[in-house]
């Protein structure tokens, strides 16, 4: 739990940190109080990369011999689960890496 921990913040922050600030976000007034803190482009990326991870390791957790590119193909035994847990992990870190720079700008609900 630990590097999943440091996986999640580590690069989230620094994705938030590399980030340089623009003219028009300096210049813009701050957002009222009843104005939703989640916003409908955002709730549209959540659910959608939310449901493409979760399908994405759900097919590596139960169906990882009908992985394409790997010989021999991985079989789902409990028993000796070493390089099946460690492809699970990969993907789940490059998912993540993928999550986080594709959530840096947002486009608006016009683009959507």
């Amino acid at each position: 739990m630990l590097w999943v921990n440091m996986i999640m913040d580590s690069l989230a922050s620094l994705a938030l940190a590399t980030e340089l600030p623009t003219k028009e976000l300096l210049d813009r007034m701050p957002y009222g109080r009843r104005r939703p803190v989640i916003s409908k482009v955002m709730q549209a990326n959540i659910i959608g990369h939310s449901l493409y991870q979760i399908g994405v390791l759900l097919w590596l957790l139960f169906a990882p011999q009908t992985i394409p590119f790997l010989d021999p193909p991985i079989t789902h035994d409990p028993t000796q689960g070493s390089v099946h847990w460690s492809v699970f992990f990969n993907v789940f870190v490059l998912l993540q890496l993928f999550n986080e720079f594709n959530s840096r700008r947002l486009p608006t609900i016009e683009k959507l």
